[in-house]
């Protein structure tokens, strides 16, 4: 016989605790709102309590250890019931048996589903590509495993969100949808803040078609290629002004060369920059189907009509409208 066994090694961990301020008349404020998905935005518990499967699917035992972490978290804390809520959240969609013998069949809010078991009453699941197109579901629904509901998620976020959250934010968002997208639907693996602020740094090229042509100077006038290429090119000057200069004469010749090897070696770079930019802008906007149009592309070195393409991505809808910019109609 044993007495006072303990039951795990290592206490269990919640997910994520979500608090409320309830002397306030309304207990979620407005920033607050924006970020909360349906379920969780209309729950009037003090404490939000979030399990997410994403890897894992809903199973009877996940139901089961997510309501003794209730039970346990409110003897800890000395709470009624009626102050913690629990949602168990999937990013896969659950077999249909196993939302039947958990009894999640009552649809609350489209992805929301309570159960009339008595022991998870109040434990709603939350099944995150069902979720509507409402902006404030987009932050959940970015972690969604079918790769459409991310997607559409992505395309919310930058309609609705991407103006009002910092760059952090924003770079994290990127580097989520980037490992997604190289890895396909591998599971996920444990991934940091600091992990995606390093990848989202890493992928500058992301904004090259939203910024202007003076932050676009900037930005690429401050680059290790540039001063690199401004080394050469001097170097290149140099040679063609002390060439040219047996005829003109030394100090005509070295000015004239340095001034035009700089001109020609900064037009080269731009003309590669926004090359690189409108391939990206492509991708991101037309997806494969864009791509097809960068042999016809890739030829052109006039700035001006690259510049005019990087600015049709902005506003163009239709390829036929990109290729209008560079082969128009007679």
């Amino acid at each position: 016989m044993q007495t006072n066994v303990d039951v795990s090694s290592t206490p269990p961990e919640i997910d994520i605790v979500l608090m409320q301020n309830l002397r306030t008349n309304t207990p979620w404020t407005t920033a607050q709102l924006a970020y909360l998905p349906d379920g969780i935005r209309h729950s009037s518990s003090r404490h939000i309590i979030i399990e997410f499967k994403y890897t894992e699917s809903i199973t009877l035992d996940a139901a089961k250890a997510l309501i003794g972490y209730e039970y346990f978290f409110r003897r800890s804390h000395n709470l009624e019931e009626e102050d913690v809520q629990s949602f168990l959240v999937s990013a896969h969609r659950p077999i249909l048996k196993t939302r039947e013998l958990l009894g999640y069949t009552n649809l609350v809010h489209p992805g929301i589903y309570s159960s009339p078991s008595p022991f998870i009453a109040r434990t709603y699941l939350i099944v995150l590509s069902e979720l509507s197109d409402a902006p404030y579901n987009t932050f959940f629904k970015l972690f969604a495993h079918q790769r459409k509901a991310k997607q559409a998620a992505l395309i919310s976020f930058e309609t609705n969100h991407q103006t009002k959250v910092s760059v952090e934010v924003e770079w994290m968002i990127r580097s989520l949808m980037d490992l997604w997208t190289i890895t396909g639907e591998n599971p996920m693996r444990a991934i940091t803040k600091e992990d995606l602020l390093k990848r989202g740094q890493e992928l500058p090229r992301l904004l090259l078609p939203l910024i202007t042509e003076e932050e676009f100077a900037e930005v690429l006038g401050n680059t290790p290629f540039m001063q690199q290429l401004r080394d050469e090119l001097l170097g290149k000057g140099r040679e063609e002004g002390l060439e040219q200069g047996r005829e003109e004469g030394l100090e005509r010749g070295l000015e004239r060369g340095l001034e035009r090897g700089l001109e020609r070696g900064l037009e080269q770079g731009l003309v590669q920059g926004l090359q690189s930019a409108i391939e990206l802008g492509l991708e991101l906007k037309f997806g494969a189907a864009g791509l097809e149009l960068l042999p016809e592309i890739q030829p052109i070195a006039k700035v001006a009509v690259l510049r005019a393409l990087q600015q049709a991505l902005k506003t163009a809808s239709t390829l036929t409208e990109i290729r209008q910019i560079y082969q128009p109609q007679e």
